[in-house]
């Protein structure tokens, strides 16, 4: 591994070889599972110069939180983006938009919850009951939402 001695090899392997399967599960859990891999791979490397050195009482406990960490970086990097995709879609000044664009910030206007039915019944072609059951709420909530959603694109693409 880069920027360990041999012995601190041996360390981090053994290290991995503890943790790399509930770290995987906790990161699967934090930021889904396209992202899961990276996001540990780069924790773990990260904090293993660290806990080659003498101080470190849990590496356990440092080794979920470097996987944390990454999570937040991560999370924190795709809110920056799409703010700059947001406002890339701004209102503009002139009389002709494009269709596109206004449906993208209406969309985007809506809630996380909103977005999700919207995505599920519309995108995945799936229906309310089946909705329900992958967003785990109940079927009245997901009609609420989609009512809610379905209002505010009215509204918005007039």
């Amino acid at each position: 591994m880069v920027g360990i001695d041999n012995t601190d090899t041996a360390t981090a392997d053994r290290l991995w070889r503890e943790h790399a399967d509930e770290l995987l599960r906790f990161a699967t859990v934090l930021v889904g599972p396209s992202d899961a891999h990276d996001i540990v791979v780069d924790g773990f490397l990260g904090a293993v110069a660290t806990l080659a050195t003498p101080g470190i009482d849990n590496p356990r406990a440092y080794l979920f939180r470097a996987v944390r960490n990454r999570a937040l970086d991560l999370r924190r990097s795709r809110e920056r983006r799409w703010a700059r995709d947001i406002f890339a879609v701004r209102p503009s000044t002139a009389t002709h938009t494009d269709p596109l664009i206004d449906v993208r910030r209406a969309v985007a206007a809506l809630s996380v919850s909103q977005r999700a039915v919207v995505y599920f019944v519309y995108w995945d072609d799936l229906t309310e009951s089946k909705t329900a059951e992958v967003l785990q709420i109940s079927p009245g909530t997901v009609r609420r939402h989609l009512a809610r959603a379905q209002t505010h694109l009215r509204k918005a693409l007039r």
